[in-house]
């Protein structure tokens, strides 16, 4: 089904965060094994963490351990960094750290870049969630079609099930299946804008493939402009980290060093919108009861997307 959005547009707002410590952080391990960075301050029963995410509030009673660790991002350059171009197994171990990390998305498209060339990787594939069936790997949505189920919502039926559905139930199926179709567009912008700014050059390419793939299918110019935005973004904060890191080099002598470095915290806003069709038309009474007093409106409906993701940016 081709969709055609009428209009689109993208907003940037940027907030700086003085002194916002670029290569390392505060490493909060909390009680269900999540792990927070950022910069942590601790107000009684109440952790603080400000991160590129904006600023998040824990309670001590939710927090196992507070230490201090080398950033995901900077952990993730430096292991990237010794990767030769055909080192396969070393990405899809990559992958995996990234997957335990909680950057799923960007884990997961190194190791789709594995597995395409390497279609065997058996650690690619379960950072996938692949499962062996029928002699080949395959996603677990893959394996139910291959044994003949299809799906309707959350639910996967054989042919003879869904037969037996009535039409009530079949109809809030579709209108369920609709929402979530409009809700994937969100998602596949913000996993590709989240790709753009991985320290992974391969995966930088993959999500600009994506963005503009989005763009292409929306006819959205907006997109195609903000797919240069974050590219630019990348680059300069790939500028800033390499700064960074010789001012750490030559000692911080003069105070160039990595603390007096900020970051720019740029939150990109995107909205979507499609002319919903047939336009419903809508006869009232205006004037009462006289003659020639109906009158018949026409009530257009848009359906809106709104995204939102923000990215840090490093600033001298």
């Amino acid at each position: 089904m081709r969709r055609s959005l009428a209009f689109a547009s993208v907003s940037l707002g940027f907030a700086a965060l003085a002194g916002a410590p670029l290569a390392t952080a505060d490493r909060l391990t909390l009680a269900d094994g999540r792990v927070v960075e950022g910069a942590v301050s601790k107000d009684g029963e109440t952790y603080r963490v400000v991160s590129r995410f904006g600023e998040t509030e824990f309670a001590a009673k939710d927090v196992s351990a507070w230490t201090k660790s080398e950033t995901v991002e900077s952990e993730w350059r430096r292991r990237a960094a010794t990767l030769k171009d055909d080192d396969f197994a070393g990405r899809a171990s990559l992958a995996k750290w990234l997957s335990d990390a909680g950057r799923t998305d960007e884990g997961a498209a190194l190791a789709q870049g594995v597995v395409d060339v390497d279609p065997e990787n058996a650690l690619a594939h379960a950072v996938l969630g692949h499962v062996r069936h029928r002699g080949s790997w395959m996603s677990p949505d893959e394996a139910r079609a291959a044994d003949g189920l299809v799906r309707h919502g959350e639910t996967w039926y054989t042919p003879e099930e869904w037969a037996l559905v009535g039409q009530e139930a079949k109809a809030k199926t579709e209108e369920a299946d609709h929402a979530a179709s409009s809700k994937r567009w969100n998602v596949r912008v913000n996993e590709a804008v989240r790709l753009m700014l991985a320290p992974d050059k391969r995966l930088r390419a993959e999500g600009e493939k994506r963005l503009l793939a989005v763009a292409a299918e929306s006819k959205s110019k907006p997109l195609e402009t903000l797919a240069a935005q974050v590219k630019e973004y990348a680059s300069s904060a790939d500028r800033m980290v390499a700064l960074a890191s010789e001012a750490g080099a030559g000692g911080g002598g003069g105070g160039g060093g990595i603390g007096d470095h900020g970051v720019v915290m740029a939150e990109c806003r995107i909205q979507l919108a499609k002319l919903k069709r047939p336009i419903q038309n809508f006869t009232t009474g205006l004037g009462g009861s006289a003659a020639g007093s109906s009158v018949t409106l026409q009530l257009p409906e848009l359906e809106v997307i709104r995204i939102g993701t923000t990215v840090g940016i490093p600033v001298r």
